[in-house]
């Protein structure tokens, strides 16, 4: 998510007017960007969306109510989409002047989600399975993907400035998040409970045998095989509608489980890496380090002396 530093020349001067959701907004052709900004503590606070509205936190935590239901925190690094015509109730139990609560929203014309979704449906089609490319009737809650933080972040940049080409551009990143966003969305049903759908899906009974075989050396072929599909066909569809390659995925997995178990200060990362089935421990570091941004043994070091500070 965009830093706060990002969003300074988007502000208004004036600002805040209102102590709950102030907020500032600038338009393009097919998205309107707006800042939120709560600076005390408020609850139900209603939302409707007239448009299509992708929501993304940047500091603090929101309560989100669908429904009237219990709720779920939204924090930074997620996003929300809300389809148009729906409403939410939001809480701000932390937010104070010293740490605003600060939310962006992109309101997206429903004609330009439909434009990419006739697109998609011609150019790149789900799997038979899956049936068409369609927006949800109801609000997606998901971790951002790396690729959705680099569109949020470009188009922050693009409203700020004064570009010549800036609707274009703008235009151009709107179509591509809306796809991601459209993909974020199929990974979010495919993934949350494979195993409810892999009798009938594919897509899904691959990703519940590579949950399951983290511990092996899964290939391409056998995630095809598990799909009952060609590899060509296969890839294909896994890329399309979970907006990243099987390898990618796998990787991704292994990486997340890597740093569950590297937690325990009793685990090697030898023991890690042969527990998820890499070749040698070279490779595992490499890719942990590219993943994570240190190398294994920093990572356990780092997060096993966090866990003993606050056990203290």
């Amino acid at each position: 998510m965009p830093a706060m530093t990002d969003l300074t020349a988007l502000r208004d001067p004036q600002s805040p007017r209102v102590l709950v959701e102030n907020r500032t907004s600038v338009g393009g052709d097919d998205l309107q960007f707006s800042i939120y900004d709560t600076y005390q503590p408020a609850q139900s606070v209603a939302l409707h969306a007239s448009s299509v509205l992708y929501c993304g936190m940047v500091t603090g935590r929101k309560r989100i109510h669908v429904d009237e239901d219990e709720g779920f925190d939204f924090l930074p690094g997620e996003s929300l989409v809300v389809p148009r015509g729906r409403s939410i109730d939001i809480d701000f139990p932390e937010a104070s002047t010293g740490e605003p609560t600060t939310c962006i929203t992109l309101a997206i014309r429903q004609e330009k989600v439909q434009e990419v979704i006739d697109r998609m449906n011609e150019t790149m089609p789900r799997s038979p399975a899956s049936g068409v490319w369609s927006t949800q009737d109801r609000c997606v809650h998901f971790q951002n993907t790396e690729a959705i933080e680099s569109l949020l972040e470009t188009l922050v940049q693009l409203f700020a400035e004064d570009h010549p080409y800036r609707d274009a551009l703008i235009d151009l990143n709107a179509t591509q998040l809306v796809l991601r966003l459209l993909q974020a969305e199929a990974r979010e049903v495919l993934l949350r409970a494979p195993e409810e759908h892999a009798a009938s899906h594919g897509i899904a009974a691959a990703v519940q045998y590579a949950h399951d075989h983290l511990d092996r050396h899964i290939t391409v072929d056998q995630l095809a095989e598990v799909a009952c599909m060609s590899r060509s066909t296969f890839y294909r569809y896994f890329r399309d509608e979970l907006g990243m390659t099987p390898l990618a995925y796998l990787n991704e997995k292994r990486m997340e489980r890597a740093k569950a178990r590297l937690r325990d200060a009793e685990r090697t990362v030898t023991e890690v890496s042969y527990e998820l089935g890499f070749r040698s421990v070279s490779h595992f570091i490499t890719k942990f380090r590219d993943a994570v941004g240190v190398t294994p043994k920093t990572f356990q070091e780092r997060e096993g002396g966090q866990e003993r500070e606050g056990g203290v």
